[in-house]
């Protein structure tokens, strides 16, 4: 499915806006400033219930207003028309999906499955284990119906053995969440070795669509805790060092991936316009993967698409999203950066001052 309508009310400096949609190609340009991030912040925070600029939903709504709203209606082929939406009033979510309130955004995610790249994508390379299990448990949640139950009964469970742990000298039920921790965690790393033998070979192939790279990537996958030990056996003979601790130290909390080609870490390898072109072909591959398990397209969203990347690298670019099963958001400084002719169907949004015009 796809965006159909879409419809912003004082999210930043974008006060009120109303577009009808590209099923396909959505670029939208403006000077910097103008508000071209503020909308694809929109999408996202529509998508998922938060945002990928701040954690402060306060620091979202325009300025001197106390509530914001994103609305939008939803098209498919052969499917009825959707209706979504997300409200942020007296510093709480309303999230709607079809007429019914949702209790949580999860829920929300489900029907309307964002992939972004922005100023900050690169530290899934560069950065902390965190964005990188953010990056593969995304993958997963929307291929893997009961990922979200396993991993949040694995969190329920981290979080009562925690609790026992920090009590010290009170762990009278600590093995009944070391079973369950130990279950969970192993259908999470199942799920996420799955996901990744098919990721991996996506990503080479996008790669080689948009770099000249001289190897294979690999991928080292880390699940949190030693390959030669059962996690059960684990929680029991950690446990003294754990109750010192006052947490869980190992576990599937504490997974890493790392990409590495001819041994070298990936991001050390290429110069940062290819890093660049490196993010692009991981995201590419997560909403490639997406489309040909779930049967359906994501919504991608790509902020400042020609910065660091010359005519010829931006060309390839839009040829590779043009042939996704997706539909597409980009922003651009200035039009004349994008060969718009190379597309096949797309619309184009002016912003200036929050106020968004199609370009006709």
């Amino acid at each position: 499915m796809w965006l159909d309508r879409l419809d912003i009310r004082n999210v930043r400096n974008l006060a009120e806006v109303s577009l009808k949609l590209s099923a396909k190609f959505n670029i939208i340009s403006g000077a910097n400033g103008s508000g071209k991030t503020s909308l694809l912040e929109s999408i996202y925070l529509l998508s998922c219930g938060k945002s990928f600029r701040t954690h402060r939903f306060s620091n979202i709504p325009t300025q001197d207003e106390c509530w914001m709203g994103v609305y939008a209606k939803l098209s498919g082929k052969d499917v009825r028309s959707i209706p979504i939406g997300l409200e942020y009033r007296d510093r709480k979510n309303i999230f709607k999906a079809d007429g019914n309130r949702l209790k949580k955004a999860s829920e929300l995610a489900a029907y309307l499955p964002v992939v972004v790249i922005h100023q900050e994508s690169q530290r899934v390379f560069t950065q902390s284990p965190k964005y990188r299990r953010a990056f593969l448990d995304w993958g997963v949640f929307h291929v893997e119906q009961c990922f979200l139950s396993t991993w949040q009964n694995f969190n329920r469970s981290l979080k009562q053995r925690n609790a026992e742990l920090s009590q010290r000298n009170q762990l009278s039920s600590i093995d009944h969440w070391n079973i369950e921790l130990s279950k969970s965690a192993n259908l999470i790393d199942v799920h996420r070795r799955q996901y990744l033998d098919k990721f991996v070979l996506l990503f080479n192939h996008f790669v080689n669509k948009l770099l000249v790279i001289n190897g294979e990537i690999k991928v080292d996958y880390r699940r949190g805790w030693s390959e030669k030990e059962d996690y059960l056996d684990l929680l029991r003979a950690s446990l003294e060092k754990d109750r010192i601790m006052g947490y869980t130290q190992r576990g599937p909390h504490r997974a890493d991936v790392s990409f590495k080609i001819n041994g070298t870490p990936l991001h050390e390898y290429v110069s940062r316009g290819q890093q660049k072109l490196l993010v692009c072909s991981l995201y590419i591959a997560q909403a490639a993967l997406y489309s040909q398990i779930a049967d359906r397209g994501s919504i991608f969203l790509m902020d400042d698409l020609t910065a660091e990347l010359d005519a010829k690298h931006v060309a390839n670019l839009l040829s590779v999203l043009d042939e996704l099963d997706t539909q597409v958001f980009v922003t651009t400084p200035d039009l004349k950066l994008l060969d718009t002719g190379l597309l096949l169907e797309s619309k184009t949004f002016h912003v200036e001052r929050g106020v968004v015009s199609e370009v006709l």
